[in-house]
């Protein structure tokens, strides 16, 4: 992790001072996230996912370094009223990670519907918890990664 980290404070152009300034930490605490020291708590990997970072990449080193374009280029997960998130909206965006996730193999031992279970208890579990836009995407990555590691 502490090279994806390295690469991120390189590819923001800053010094280690300015990047521990920009996430609030002190200047310490960022030079032991790059050593692999410590590793960041899950305020530090929310503030770089809203500054377009993948949270997998930072964590596991799989995917893109920014942000999947399912959650950038999605539509807003919420209708018109602020407090009514669009279940179905959520439940699309975790559907097509998770099929990313597994193979066929892996499929293979599952039930036929497994998939579409899984992103339906998420997207339960999120929009029960969720209380705003930002919130409900880094929950559904989160939840992703838990589902990666998981497996």
């Amino acid at each position: 992790m502490e090279e994806r980290l390295k690469k991120i404070r390189e590819n923001l152009g800053k010094t280690q001072k300015e990047m521990s300034s920009l996430l609030g930490l002190g200047e310490i605490t960022w030079q032991n996230y790059e050593r692999g020291i410590s590793k960041p708590k899950l305020a530090v990997l929310e503030k770089l996912s809203s500054m377009g970072y993948d949270i997998s990449w930072i964590t596991t080193g799989v995917g893109n370094m920014m942000s999947a374009q399912v959650f950038e280029n999605s539509q807003p997960i919420f209708s018109n009223n602020a407090n009514n998130i669009d279940k179905s909206k959520i439940f699309n965006l975790i559907l097509n990670e998770l099929e990313n996730i597994y193979s066929e193999q892996d499929l293979l031992s599952k039930p036929k519907n497994f998939l579409s279970i899984r992103a339906f208890e998420m997207t339960m579990n999120i929009s029960n918890l969720a209380d705003d836009n930002t919130t409900a995407l880094n929950m559904a990555k989160l939840m992703l990664i838990d589902e990666n590691n998981k497996k």
